[in-house]
């Protein structure tokens, strides 16, 4: 199911989500995991794309990964941070 935006389009929604998560990542580690499982909940759900996510990230984050890259990024960091915060969840941590 996509998303259902009704105040922003898909790229506003994209690029406030990647300066949140930009901002989480020095700031709030625990809403950082947050973002990150979210992300990796949607994309699993099909509700948003790789190839969605990817150019988002590149367009704010001013990269050009390629689709391997993504992965790297998306295998090695993205979704560590986000299997941590649902651990700390399923524990009661938060």
């Amino acid at each position: 199911m996509a998303l259902n935006l009704q105040h922003q389009t898909a790229a506003e929604f994209a690029a406030r989500f990647w300066l949140r998560v930009r901002r989480a990542q020095d700031t709030d580690k625990v809403l950082f995991g947050k973002l990150c499982a979210w992300l990796i909940a949607r994309i699993t759900a099909g509700d948003i794309t790789d190839v969605q996510a990817r150019t988002s990230f590149n367009t704010v984050f001013g990269r050009s990964l390629t689709a391997g890259q993504w992965t790297t990024l998306k295998t090695s960091r993205i979704q560590p941070a986000g299997d941590r915060y649902n651990a700390m969840r399923a524990e009661g941590a938060l």
